[in-house]
């Protein structure tokens, strides 16, 4: 079940969700979500590995709960945008431009009762 983050703004369209943790891998390396939603992520950047304005394909997703295992990421195709960094917190925020069904898929389970939510917004 994913833990929602209550803070609203409103030019957010999709509910955000803290817990759990994901782990998302671009050009094969792995960050972890501070917070994230089907519309964007975001991630710890302490190494300023993501430019405002880069495109970035995610092609990897876990959980908090199997990163630390023998599981694979779950392969995926998400595209994002890198719309915004905060270096003094180490933290880049990124836009989903798209996300393929097995993203979306593992997103709705990763969410857990967030998805019903998000869909009774609609």
């Amino acid at each position: 079940m994913g833990h929602l983050n209550q803070y609203s703004e409103k030019h957010r369209n999709h509910i955000h969700v803290q817990r759990p943790q994901l782990r998302v891998r671009v050009g094969g390396r792995t960050f972890r979500t501070v917070e994230w939603s089907y519309g964007g992520l975001l991630v710890e950047d302490d190494d300023r590995q993501l430019p405002i304005g880069a495109l970035v394909r995610i092609d990897g997703l876990a959980d908090e709960h199997s990163h630390g295992g023998a599981s694979t990421p779950h392969i995926v195709d998400i595209r994002a945008r890198v719309i915004r960094t905060m270096p003094d917190e180490g933290l880049a925020a990124l836009s989903c431009l798209k996300l393929d069904n097995a993203a979306y898929r593992f997103l709705s389970i990763a969410g857990g009762d967030f998805t019903e939510v998000q869909a009774d917004l609609a």
